[in-house]
């Protein structure tokens, strides 16, 4: 896996060095140490934060480090372009003081526009050991589970898949078999072949091939708020979830779930297109 690592030389942007080194440490391919000078003024501070950046890399295949001037965002977008990688890291905040994942952030733009996945560091968690995968019914629910196992048989953390059921409002008349649906487990839909359970068992499947322990789990309600909860309850240390490709446009476009989830999350996020 092939990993773009990038810093302002913010403590966020620090952040971001030191849980991509996570990754990056078990992978066999280089990583790209990735340094974005805004101001001239802030040469040396750069310069010593990819410094450490390298520090954190000591042991694993030695890092390309390069530095680019402008506009964070661009420039890390024309690097990905430019040049080829699995996976962009970057930091939830810039050295200006971006409060939230707000649109026109850092973060949101090179999500929204890079080609690749794009892991979003924030929160505190300097470990990667339970990964949450976040899947969504159909094919391009398995981008999520593909990227989010190849993190995880790197690092060797275990993986729950997580599949949101929502609730059908009580004044819709489903047939008792599709009531009892909505309230099952995992194994139990895995169990009646049911379209959902079907899903995960592919999804835990391909995780099984990436030789990643694994584990499905169903839960009802609102997306948003389930996933959320999940997380907390689950403690975990990053979060995979996709975002839809808008049709008609090049470039891929946040879906409001995503958005919403990265927005009130505490810890990393890494986001796979689908």
């Amino acid at each position: 896996m092939r990993i773009l690592l990038c810093t302002d030389g913010s403590p966020h942007g620090q952040a971001a060095l030191s849980y991509g080194a996570l990754i990056a440490q078990r992978s066999p391919v280089p990583a790209t140490l990735l340094g974005v000078l805004e101001q001239p003024t802030d040469l040396v501070v750069l310069e010593n934060a990819l410094e450490e950046g390298q520090r954190l890399l000591e042991g694993a295949p030695s890092p390309q480090v390069k530095i680019r001037q402008g506009h964070a965002a661009e420039e890390i977008l024309n690097e990905a372009i430019q040049e080829y990688y699995n996976m962009i890291v970057i930091g939830a905040r810039g050295r200006r003081g971006i409060t939230r994942f707000l649109l026109g952030s850092t973060s949101e733009r090179v999500a929204r526009h890079a080609p690749v996945p794009v892991l979003i560091v924030q929160g505190a968690q300097q470990a990667l050991r339970r990964v949450l995968i976040c899947t969504a019914g159909g094919d391009p629910g398995f981008k999520a589970v593909e990227v989010g196992g190849q993190v995880a048989g790197l690092t060797g953390a275990q993986v729950t898949v997580l599949h949101i059921i929502s609730q059908v409002a009580a004044t819709v008349s489903l047939p008792h078999e599709l009531l009892d649906d909505l309230e099952a487990s995992a194994e139990i839909l895995m169990k009646r072949n049911t379209r959902e359970g079907v899903h995960l068992r592919k999804a835990l499947d391909i995780l099984s091939g990436l030789d990643v322990d694994s584990r499905a789990c169903v839960r009802h309600g609102l997306v948003v708020d389930e996933i959320l909860a999940e997380v907390q309850e689950g403690d975990f240390d990053l979060v995979v979830i996709g975002a839809q490709v808008a049709e008609g446009l090049i470039r891929y476009l946040l879906e409001d779930v995503t958005h919403q989830v990265v927005a009130n999350i505490d810890r990393p996020v890494l986001v796979a297109k689908m």
